[in-house]
C-alpha cells in the first residue's frame, strides 16, 4: 500500500499541522495511526467517530487507516459520510476521497471529488495534480493539460516539473491526434447520415412509383366481363 501512503501523504501532512483538541477515543486512535499502526487504530478511531462532539478529524485518520490497510470501501463509506458532517476539513474530505477513488480505478469520481476541493480551496496544489491524473486516465487530454499547467504555477519548484513538462508536451501531440480522430469520426457521422437518407428518399421515390403504376393499371383495365349460368361447358 505504498502508493495509498504517498497520495495521503498532503491530507495527512494538514491533519498533523491541527493541535489535537478532543479527549477520548481520539487522543488514543491519533497517537496509534501517527506510530504507523493503523491496524490497531482503526478500532480506536471506529470509537471515536461514534463519541458526542467527536473530531472530525477521526474520521480522516480512521479513512487514512483503511487506505492503509487495503480496505478501500469501508475508506470510501468514512470519507462520504464524514463529509456532511465536516466544518473545518471539508476540503481534505472531498481531496482524500477522490484519492480513494484513484486507488479503485473509478477516476471519472475522482476527477469531481478533486473538482469539489478545488471549489473550496483553489490554490490546493496537489488537488490539481491528482485531477490531472485523473483525466489522464479517461482521457480527457485537454483538461490534464489546464491541470498539469495549473499545479506547475502554484508549486514552480515541484520535484515533478521536468516530468510533467514532458507530459505536457506529449500531451499537446495527443490532443492534436485526439482533435484529428474527432474530426474524422463526425465525417465519418455525416457521411453516413448522408448516405442513410439518400437510401430513404430512394426507397420513398421507389414506393411511390409501384403505387402510381399499380393506380395506372387499374385504370386501364376497364370493366369485367361477368358471366352468368348460361354459359355451359360442351359435355
Amino acid at each position: 500500500m505504498r502508493r495509498a501512503g504517498i497520495i495521503a501523504a498532503a491530507a495527512f501532512a494538514a491533519l498533523a499541522s491541527v493541535g489535537a483538541t478532543a479527549a477520548g477515543s481520539f487522543d488514543e486512535g491519533e497517537r496509534l495511526f501517527r506510530d504507523d499502526k493503523p491496524a490497531e487504530a482503526a478500532p480506536v478511531l471506529e470509537k471515536a467517530v461514534l463519541e458526542p462532539g467527536q473530531d472530525e478529524r477521526a474520521w480522516l485518520y480512521l479513512a487514512l487507516s483503511y487506505q492503509q490497510m487495503g480496505r478501500l470501501d469501508d475508506a470510501s463509506a468514512v470519507l462520504r459520510k464524514g463529509v456532511g458532517q465536516s466544518l473545518r476539513f471539508k476540503v481534505l474530505f472531498y481531496f482524500d476521497l477522490g484519492n480513494v477513488f484513484v486507488l479503485q480505478g473509478k477516476n471519472s469520481f475522482a476527477a469531481d471529488m478533486f473538482t469539489q476541493a478545488i471549489g473550496i480551496d483553489g490554490s490546493l496544489a496537489p488537488a490539481y495534480l491528482n485531477r490531472a491524473n485523473a483525466y489522464l486516465a479517461v482521457k480527457d487530454y485537454g483538461g490534464a493539460k489546464a491541470d498539469y499547467l495549473r499545479y506547475l504555477e502554484l508549486d514552480p519548484a515541484s520535484p515533478q516539473r521536468a516530468g510533467i513538462e514532458e507530459l505536457i508536451k506529449r500531451l499537446d501531440a495527443g490532443i492534436a491526434e485526439t482533435e484529428r480522430a474527432a474530426a474524422a469520426a463526425e465525417a465519418k457521422r455525416q457521411a453516413d447520415e448522408a448516405a442513410r437518407k439518400e437510401l430513404l428518399d430512394r426507397m420513398s421515390a421507389s414506393l411511390k412509383a409501384a403505387a402510381d403504376e399499380t393506380t395506372s393499371i387499374s385504370a386501364g383495365a376497364g370493366s369485367v366481363q361477368g358471366y352468368g349460368d348460361e354459359l355451359k361447358l360442351d359435355e
